[in-house]
């Protein structure tokens, strides 16, 4: 049976508009797909895979999951998380087999363990490197950025309730565990467990509050993201900021093994970049 030609010029010209709709289609899917990850993601970054089944620093649980990834251009983060262009990162990836040392990716992740470095955990990625016009945001769970700037009057309130105000720089994280009740019973486990660290921060001056021993306090932090914590700062070394400090109130264990003062910033506001040091410095000059 032969075919006419216009009807084999109609069917082709049909699979044509077919296909070239089903390609219009597809693009602002990817770009829907990308935004909504965009809003649901807390650090976005575009990175390079750098080894597999391993994790960057000790801390976290290296399984076939997780990957390491050199940062090559941040995208998205929480003001309060030092992560710099550079950094390697652990990303806790859905599927391992979609990645090979070498693959270019842009991960979309919320933050999972801080502590000598940052561990994410994958919400999404897109294969190929990095857009060249990527905005490095201020939003996140960490930081003041995921409700809006902090108000002057919000800071202020913050200040006045802490026992010092310091400007200084992390100099190092360990993980802290809680000493054993006397009692001998294990410690209960839970999935909203804080995982405490320690960060060792450098003063380099004092804003509100008496002078401090040494020129160093030593600052406990959860380095879970978990919903009773999400609003907590978390800190990694070489960080630089403002630090809104509280004696420890929370972890049952308000000094170290030698009898100093620890110290919390748990709050909303409680940690800022150092970029707001003339703010936080004209809010305690005028309260």
């Amino acid at each position: 049976m032969k075919i006419s030609t216009v009807f084999s010029s109609s069917l082709l010209g049909a699979s044509l508009s077919l296909a070239l709709c089903a390609c219009a289609n597809a693009a602002p899917q990817a770009t829907n797909n990308s935004a909504a990850l965009m809003s649901q993601s807390s650090i976005v970054f575009s990175g390079t895979v750098s080894q597999l089944a391993a994790t960057s620093f000790a801390d976290v649980p290296k399984s076939t999951q997780t990957i390491v990834v050199r940062v090559d251009s941040i995208v998205k983060k929480p003001a309060a998380v030092s992560l710099k262009k550079g950094d390697s990162v652990t990303v806790e990836v859905k599927d391992a087999l979609g990645f090979q040392e070498g693959t270019q990716a842009t991960f979309y992740t919320d933050g999972w363990i801080f502590g000598s470095g940052v561990a994410v955990k994958e919400l999404g990625h897109v294969l190929g490197p990095a857009a060249e016009s990527a905005p490095v945001t201020g939003a996140g769970p960490n930081t003041h950025g995921a409700q809006g700037k902090i108000s002057d009057q919000e800071l202020r309130d913050r200040m006045n309730k802490s026992d010092f105000v310091v400007v200084g720089r992390v100099t190092d994280v360990r993980k802290w565990n809680a000493p054993k009740a006397k009692s001998g019973a294990p410690s209960r486990v839970t999935e909203h467990d804080p995982d405490w660290q320690e960060a060792v921060v450098e003063v380099q001056s004092v804003l509100k509050g008496g002078k401090v021993k040494g020129n160093k306090v030593i600052v406990r932090f959860p380095s879970r993201n978990d919903v009773a914590w999400v609003n907590s700062p978390k800190f990694t070394k070489n960080q630089r900021g403002i630090f809104c400090l509280n004696r420890d109130q929370t972890t049952g264990s308000p000094t170290t093994g030698q009898g100093a003062n620890v110290y919390t910033c748990l709050g909303h506001g409680d940690a800022l970049p150092i970029s707001e040091e003339a703010r936080v410095r004209a809010l305690l000059t005028n309260p």
